[in-house]
């Protein structure tokens, strides 16, 4: 079987989770003995197309692609990489308002009917979490049929994770650590920032900020705190990662949402206790084997902090990640909904 991949553009520029499930799909599928194939703007597929394409991310990058694959007759999946704190029924009245306005000849999209164009076409969808399929299906109108839950992974390199390499270059250990795309203002950075003062435990913040507003409002905070760290993004296969998340004692991702947060899973499998938002399905994930915070309270996200700091080290989150949501277990789900489409 032959598969062509498709993700945007943009992950070039952003090291993050879309970006590393993507290449960790590919990397486990091939071990299956799928014939894989990245495709780029510069790839042509119509005289030697692919028996079947994965699309990373129902975006506006992707939806010309994937009216591509339609009209060529040649079937596709989606991992949608979807959520929004707007329930189900307000998406799907949004979706159908916007279609009547378009009947009235407005030419304006929104990233709602975007991503439900895309994973209507699609002939399967492929979220990561119930939340994620349960908005897939009562927002975007696809029939449960057409959707399988596939988790996200994590690289079981991680459970194997020094302290060493970190704790000698930057001089700290056993703080509280933010590794991620922290100049995104849905990763809530700030609002760790604001609750900085509140901890006598060190903050490192690995991830860059652009000379933007919100990049200047975070540096701002960090520099009004003498215990917090800014850190530049480190590369997602570097030892020095893999080495903070070994160091640190929490994990925090705040965000507004995940879906459901590789780097939580990444740092778990390394030893640290996690605080990450209640919002996106990580509870599918993370049980109760974490700590959970509203991400609109900076008082959620302090208590949270606290009782993670002050849990004794404990193995079961670790154990349950390696049990259920290694990469080679992924890679048989998706092979499995391959093979749907192409028996």
């Amino acid at each position: 079987m032959k598969v062509g991949y498709i993700a945007p553009m943009s992950i070039a520029a952003v090291n993050g989770g879309l970006r590393n499930q993507a290449l960790c799909t590919i990397g486990e599928v091939k071990k299956l003995g799928v014939n894989t194939q990245e495709i780029t703007p510069w790839t042509s597929i119509e005289n030697r197309p692919p028996d079947l394409v994965h699309i990373f991310g129902a975006t506006v990058e992707n939806i010309g692609i994937a009216k591509n694959l339609q009209a060529l007759e040649i079937p596709f999946v989606v991992s949608p990489v979807f959520f929004s704190n707007r329930s189900a029924s307000t998406i799907k009245l949004s979706i159908n308002l916007e279609l009547l306005t378009h009947f009235l000849g407005s030419g304006i999209r929104s990233d709602f009917s975007v991503k439900a164009q895309i994973c209507q076409m699609a002939n399967h969808v492929v979220p990561n979490t119930l939340e994620e399929a349960s908005m897939v299906e009562k927002g975007f109108s696809v029939h449960s049929s057409a959707i399988t839950v596939v988790p996200n992974g994590v690289e079981k390199r991680f459970a194997e994770a020094s302290d060493d390499l970190f704790s000698k270059t930057y001089g700290v250990n056993d703080f509280i650590l933010f590794a991620g795309d922290a100049g995104a203002p849905r990763k809530n950075v700030h609002m760790l920032l604001e609750t900085a003062n509140t901890f006598q435990t060190p903050i490192v913040i690995i991830g860059s900020f652009a000379d933007n507003e919100y990049g200047q409002k975070c540096r701002k905070l960090a520099d009004k705190a003498d215990h917090v760290q800014l850190i530049k993004t480190l590369d997602h296969s570097s030892d020095m990662l893999a080495s903070a998340y070994a160091a640190a004692r929490v994990f925090v991702l705040p965000s507004y949402f995940e879906t459901p947060g590789i780097a939580a899973m990444e740092a778990a499998l390394a030893g640290a206790r996690i605080v990450i938002t209640e919002k996106g399905g990580t509870k599918e994930y993370f049980r109760d084997f974490a700590e959970y915070i509203n991400p609109n309270s900076k008082a959620s996200l302090a208590e949270a902090i606290q009782k993670a700091l002050a849990k004794p080290t404990d193995h079961t989150l670790k154990n349950h990640l390696l049990q259920h949501f290694g990469w080679n277990q992924v890679a048989k789900q998706t092979v499995d909904v391959y093979k749907q489409l192409c028996p």
